[in-house]
């Protein structure tokens, strides 16, 4: 399980001082005495407990203490064994299939499964049916599930609140998945199901979102899409999720919000973008050149999650280029808790926001 007694070599944890056996140490003298051949300004910190946030809610400190003490060490190594894969599937949608009878009496909905250009896809409308004031409008989901499980338990935990409060039907895709399949599979699958929609829906009234692997899909879809000559969605939201993840100083966390020793690997090389890929690195089909392309954007992260750094960095880079984005931050959050921790206020508060960011940037 998480060490939480690691020693860290990072600033992230301290702002202008550090507590050594109660006493108040100045950082300058901690940063002296840093292992020979760190970075300059490395902090050496000494080992303590850190408790979680004291500005959390009481549901989400349990929720992240569940979190902690899940199956797994917080890290993401992509197995090549196709039926270690499938037990994988079927434990995860196990896992959150449980949180779907408290998501549907909170957030009432309807759903209905059909394909689509090729793709299966699960319709979720909100009780009752769409208004007429948002008959016009359509968000399309994309799954997270670190690009090989997630179907269909962890794409309801999206679709379902943010279908129940935005009014607007989603439409969650079933993309293929690692090992059966490859980038840039899923943009395909996402791009065949976008088409179908536009022959019915003005780009202007489209938006796009997914978390974690489907917020990585999600960025990835506007220069795939300007690649491809379609028109671009009128705004999208990558959720958990950032152009370079576990990278800068959030690395100090993994996926289950647990700390990481610095060097530590949490996303390995293999699986859905192929053996030499870096996810430190920036995604593939995103350039410098592409960012002035985005549509108004939101990210979401959470304290600690370790795509935070990243989702900072990619909200800035888009805001220098004149880009309407928003960060979305959960105090004390960890990667996905947004959505995998729906009885907390944390998790409410971020659906509505999430719901209300479609409703002002679509059209009508």
């Amino acid at each position: 399980m998480v060490d939480l007694r690691s020693r860290l070599a990072v600033m992230a944890l301290v702002a202008a001082s550090a507590v050594t056996a109660g006493q108040a140490v100045k950082a300058e003298e901690i940063s002296q005495r840093a292992p020979a051949g760190t970075d300059a300004g490395a902090i050496d910190i000494p080992a303590f407990a850190y408790p979680p946030s004291a500005l959390a809610s009481e549901e989400l400190k349990r929720a992240y203490a569940r979190s902690l003490s899940g199956p797994g060490n917080g890290t993401i190594t992509p197995p090549k064994d196709p039926k270690l894969v499938a037990i994988m599937r079927s434990v995860v949608n196990g896992m959150f299939e449980k949180s779907l009878p408290f998501l549907r009496e909170r957030y009432p909905v309807e759903t209905a499964q059909e394909t689509i250009a090729g793709v299966e896809v699960i319709r979720v409308r909100p009780k009752g049916g769409v208004s007429n004031r948002n008959s016009k409008r359509v968000l399309i989901e994309v799954h997270g599930g670190s690009f090989m499980v997630g179907w269909p338990s962890v794409a309801l935990l999206d679709a379902i609140p943010v279908a129940s409060l935005s009014g607007i039907e989603v439409i969650s895709i079933n993309y293929r998945l690692y090992p059966e399949a490859m980038h840039p599979a899923a943009l395909e699958d996402l791009t065949a199901v976008y088409r179908e929609v536009l022959k019915t829906h003005a780009p202007r009234n489209v938006g796009i979102f997914g978390g974690s692997a489907g917020g990585v899909i999600t960025l990835q879809s506007i220069p795939w899409f300007k690649k491809q000559g379609v028109p671009l969605p009128a705004a999208i939201a990558p959720l958990s999720c950032a152009f370079q993840t576990a990278t800068g100083d959030s690395a100090i966390w993994n996926f289950s919000g647990g700390f990481a020793r610095p060097g530590t690997t949490l996303v390995a090389k293999g699986g859905y973008f192929g053996d030499n890929y870096d996810r430190r690195d920036i995604v593939p089909e995103v350039t410098p050149e592409r960012l002035a392309d985005y549509p108004p954007t939101l990210w979401l992260s959470g304290t600690r999650a370790p795509e935070m750094s990243g989702a900072a960095v990619g909200h800035a880079s888009l805001l220098r280029r004149g880009i309407r984005s928003e960060l979305y931050i959960i105090e004390g959050g960890w990667h996905q808790s947004y959505s995998t921790a729906p009885e907390t206020p944390e998790s409410q508060d971020a659906m509505r926001y999430i719901a209300r960011w479609f409703d002002t940037h679509l059209g009508r």
